[in-house]
């Protein structure tokens, strides 16, 4: 039997894919979840089991660096990473953070749930001479089986790789939005389904923002039209949960703040606690493994 998370809420299709994974927001904490365990089964891929959790392809690898992410061991014991220091910056609405590959939906009340909860979800992004913009736009509209109208720049970046790309992709199993899409107001951004969810926690899109089917399908359905939304890019995040201070480091090819700028927020953070310790060796290691998975690097003095 799988192991279930203490305190999460996973809303299942079936026996299918977690449609979404939503967390409690106690006041003062900036940590959400735990960190859980599964095994693989049969022929099941990493892959396999991230979809099956809601979390990406850049989740479940570096997590588990160590297992073959496409022939591995039957029966090896994977980390599942659905612990997450929370992006800086208001909790409210839609905040997607790039670096993490992960957008949050923070709500003020959820059913059968006392308080407000954040809905979390991995996402795909843009590729990197495509990068998804950082900015502050807002839900203008919710769509059901959205056809495609692929730009003369996106035609033309199809056309490099040899294949032509109509003005129009009609709904349907080859359209790359899948079956559901919130519309943003900025840059004609969409929040989207796809058909290829094994790009979900990649960089792998021409600009807008993949979620895997389940989870779009949920979130069209929790979303009004006029809800805030803030895209980031915060690769290393520091939060409190319980008076201990945790930090989250992201794999990223650039952008990443230098160790000094790291340890000098940290002291900062650990400054206004009297009587929190910092283990300056633990957060250096994590600063350099970038694992993306929170790490305690500092506590009450002999807790």
């Amino acid at each position: 039997m799988r192991r279930a998370a203490l305190g999460l809420l996973v809303l299942l299709a079936l026996a299918g894919p977690a449609a979404a994974v939503v967390w409690p927001l106690p006041p003062g904490d900036d940590v959400i979840g735990e960190l859980i365990e599964d095994r693989l089964r049969g022929d099941e891929r990493p892959l396999d089991l991230a979809r099956l959790h809601n979390i990406g392809h850049n989740e479940i690898r570096a997590a588990n660096p160590d297992v073959d992410p496409w022939s591995p061991a039957p029966g090896t014991v994977l980390t599942i990473p659905q612990l997450h220091v929370l992006p800086d910056g208001p909790r409210e609405g839609i905040v997607v953070n790039l670096a993490e590959r992960r957008l949050y939906y923070f709500a003020s009340s959820w059913p059968d749930r006392d308080g407000p909860v954040v809905d979390t979800h991995p996402v795909g992004v843009g590729l990197f001479d495509r990068a998804t913009p950082t900015l502050q736009t807002r839900v203008t509209a919710r769509l059901e089986d959205p056809a495609w109208y692929p730009n003369a720049e996106t035609r033309a970046y199809y056309a490099r790789e040899g294949r032509a790309l109509p003005a129009r992709v009609p709904p349907g199993p080859e359209n790359p939005l899948g079956r559901h899409a919130l519309v943003l107001a900025d840059d004609a951004l969409l929040i989207h389904g796809t058909h290829r969810p094994d790009g979900v926690g990649l960089a792998v899109s021409q600009g807008c923002i993949r979620l895997y089917p389940e989870s779009i399908a949920w979130l069209i359905g929790q979303v009004p039209v006029g809800t805030p939304v803030r895209i980031v890019d915060q690769p290393v995040r520091i939060g409190w949960r319980d008076g201990r201070l945790y930090l989250d480091v992201d794999p990223v090819d650039d952008g990443m703040p230098d160790w000094p700028a790291v340890q000098a927020r940290l002291i900062r953070a650990v400054a206004e606690r009297p009587g929190v310790v910092l283990d300056v060796a633990r957060a250096e290691a994590v600063w350099r493994a970038a694992e993306g998975v929170p790490v305690m690097i500092a506590a009450p003095e002999g807790g």
